[in-house]
């Protein structure tokens, strides 16, 4: 059970890894109003990535049929989620918030949340990448196993809001606002290609 739970420790790094709307939304999130700030945003995608991992271990064949059976409304769903944030953050002034520091951490969690519950690209990502370990696991097991992938998770971001949170004072106005936008456009991007992936 050692090396499963070693396993499910590494599911949860692969999980939080890919370069994608949360990892944006997180690194802009740590930029822009600090670590903490960015910290919470990224325990919404290894709250959510945990449920969906656990449920992955255990209902592998329901999950793939309910996403079969709905793919075009999620990804719709999904999409105007992710283009909204992108407008969002395109709009935004990150100067400011870090001269103010007022952005609500319980906001930032709900919005990453929200990116991986209603973004297909996640949810399949998640199913393939427990797929890939092979891990399976009853009672007590399930429990262990969803720690681990907890745990993968927080390692990961931790690292990653460390590194942008220590270097968010000593990025001009100009460059903050940079960074901003081009967030918010790859974000955009990312919501137009995930609503065309479920119409096409």
């Amino acid at each position: 059970m050692t090396v499963d739970f070693l396993k499910s420790v590494l599911v949860g790094i692969c999980l939080a890894a890919p370069i994608g709307p949360v990892v944006i939304t997180v690194m802009q999130k740590s930029l822009s109003y600090g670590r903490e700030t960015g910290l919470k945003a990224a325990m919404g995608c290894a709250v959510m990535d945990t449920v969906y991992a656990t449920l992955s271990f255990i209902a592998l064949a329901f999950i793939k049929g309910f996403l079969d059976q709905h793919k075009l409304l999620i990804a719709i769903l999904g999409g105007c989620v992710i283009i909204a944030l992108g407008i969002i953050m395109f709009l935004s002034d990150p100067y400011k918030n870090v001269r103010s520091d007022k952005e609500t951490g319980n906001r930032a969690f709900w919005q990453v949340a929200l990116i991986i519950l209603t973004n297909p690209g996640s949810i399949l990502y998640d199913f393939t990448v427990c797929t890939f370990f092979g891990l399976q696991a009853r009672n007590w097991e399930l429990l262990l196993l969803a720690a681990g992938v907890f745990l993968g998770e927080l390692i990961f971001w931790l690292l990653f809001t460390w590194i942008f949170g220590r270097v968010r004072r000593s990025l001009s106005k100009e460059t903050l606002v940079k960074l901003s936008k081009a967030s918010g456009l790859v974000l955009l991007i990312c919501g137009i290609v995930i609503m065309l992936r479920g119409i096409l």
